[in-house]
């Protein structure tokens, strides 16, 4: 097996200070019609910067921090906190968190991968980074619309190229539909013996065949999304995914490696937060679910050892392990889920199982983006469907959970599980038909742990796990786990007409309006 490929950031481009302040010459550096190399030199930059920050916003983590983990995280019950802001699995809502990722995803992604693309639309000598700046641009925006459905797609990041200040919000279901059409193109297009991109795609270096066959895996996810609200058209675009080529092993994987010695510009975002950088204390506030680690220990899963020690002991035996319920506060006894009816509890809740910091604060770690297990696991589920996709679902559930294990030694060595403790597990839980659905839909859970974007996401579409949700006291969303985060407040000024167009068409601004294909 081949080891992952780094492809360090500090190497994808010339100088880490253009990371931290390339806007400050852009329009210069973008528009010069003079350079020699202008139809690849400059706009790979702008790939560059759009990679990197769908990886976390480079400033602060800030959408990283507010969304992928104080929400998302703790929502789906991988991750819980006593922090009172921590509020993810209280529902309690936060409109400047909730609507981080929309605030900073259209300035420092959608900005540069829009430039990029018009920079270099319909030049030959700039065909592949072209093509694979179409399929960045697919991560971009798939991930804005399943967080707040209806979005900025047609008409965002064209400002400068076009005077659009108020774009308009596409409905969902034709941001997936040009999606779908951007990644079969584009996937069409990638050519060999046309121009070479480099290290400045810090997600493959510019290797078009796996480009191909990410572009191939993402059709795959974005028909699976649409499974519940249009099959037909599902299965179609999941199946011309499948025969396309999508990814065939963990080398496949599409991540990017991040470097730690580069200051916030580089270091990997979830490892800032999960490492407790920002924690008063030094000693981080966040804990596994007690929903979590009931999973993993109950069903003697090898990933509980890699994921998991108890914070104040740093104890890695998985039998010791337990689990925060989501819900506590650092009030103690206030809540019905709170069995710790002492006031000692805050001062107890170190005993209770954190992330292993060792393997996943690494600020030299990797941010995966779509991985083949997620890819396998998908493809299961289609062919319980009775779609075309090769293998029958016990072959392809067999090869997402293994995958899934052996791909954590990509974090580090201490994170190898084995492919004979893969094979043992799969022995002593067999596919089964009868519980197909739940059984991929909360393998995928599992496997996606780190990337709560898609876990969110693939939970709504499914449904499964089936999570008890937490009763709060106060602002509690009903009781209701949230189906979508929130528009920032400033859009209703700035863009007023859009915002309230697409509220009218999709339903309020709250967290239980439901995107278009979460039905």
């Amino acid at each position: 097996m081949k080891s992952l490929k780094k492809y360090t950031i500090l190497l994808a481009v010339p100088a880490l200070t253009f990371l931290s302040s390339c806007t400050k010459n852009f329009e210069t550096l973008n528009t010069d019609p003079n350079s020699a190399s202008a139809e690849t030199t400059i706009p790979i930059y702008s790939l560059t910067r759009a990679q990197l920050e769908f990886t976390g916003n480079n400033d602060f983590s800030f959408e990283t921090w507010r969304v992928n983990i104080i929400y998302l995280s703790l929502m789906t019950q991988q991750l819980a906190s006593t922090t009172g802001w921590y509020n993810g699995d209280k529902y309690s809502r936060n409109d400047g968190f909730a609507a981080s990722y929309f605030q900073v995803a259209y300035p420092s992604q959608v900005k540069y991968i829009e430039d990029v693309i018009a920079q270099t639309k319909g030049k030959p000598g700039a065909i592949n980074l072209y093509n694979i700046s179409r399929i960045t641009r697919v991560l971009i925006y798939h991930r804005l619309t399943d967080l707040y459905g209806m979005v900025p797609y047609s008409e965002a990041g064209k400002g400068y190229q076009q005077n659009i200040t108020t774009p308009k919000y596409d409905a969902q279901k034709d941001i997936y539909a040009d999606m779908l059409k951007e990644l079969d193109e584009a996937a069409k297009a990638l050519d060999p013996s046309k121009d070479v991109v480099g290290k400045g795609d810090i997600i493959y270096a510019g290797d078009l065949a796996k480009w191909k066959k990410l572009a191939y895996s993402l059709m795959v996810r974005l028909g699976m999304r649409m499974s519940k609200v249009e099959e037909a058209t599902a299965k179609t675009w999941v199946e011309k995914g499948y025969a396309g080529g999508t990814f065939t092993s963990i080398d496949d994987n599409a991540n990017v490696s991040h470097n730690g010695a580069g200051g916030r510009a580089t270091v990997n975002r979830n490892s800032n937060i999960i490492g407790g950088e920002w924690d008063a204390v030094g000693k981080g506030n966040i804990y596994l679910s007690k929903t979590f680690v009931d999973f993993l220990k109950n069903n003697n899963d090898p990933r509980l050892a890699v994921y998991a020690q108890i914070n104040l002991t740093g104890d890695r035996n998985p039998a010791n392990q337990i689990g925060l319920p989501n819900g506590y506060d650092e009030n103690g006894a206030n809540t019905p889920n709170d069995v710790h009816h002492a006031p000692g509890f805050k001062d107890t809740v170190a005993n209770y199982s954190t992330v292993r910091k060792d393997i996943f604060a690494k600020l030299d770690g990797y941010t995966s983006l779509v991985t083949y297990a997620q890819t396998e696991l998908l493809l299961a589920e289609a062919a319980q469907r009775g779609w075309n996709v090769g293998a029958n679902a016990a072959t392809h559930y067999a090869n997402g959970v293994k995958a899934a294990m052996t791909q954590l030694k990509q974090y580090d060595a201490a994170a190898t599980i084995s492919e004979g403790a893969a094979t043992a597990y799969l022995t002593a839980h067999p596919f089964d038909p009868a519980k197909a659905l739940e059984q991929i839909n909360t393998q995928y859970w599992a496997a996606s742990f780190l990337d709560w974007y898609e876990v969110f996401s693939n939970w709504r579409r499914s449904d499964y796990p089936k999570l008890t949700p937490v009763i709060y006291p106060g602002d509690n969303n009903g009781g209701q786990i949230p189906r979508r985060m929130l528009y920032p407040a400033v859009e209703a000024s700035a863009n007023g007409k859009n915002y309230n167009d697409a509220i009218n068409t999709q339903g309020a601004n709250n967290f239980n309006t439901r995107v278009w294909w979460d039905k």
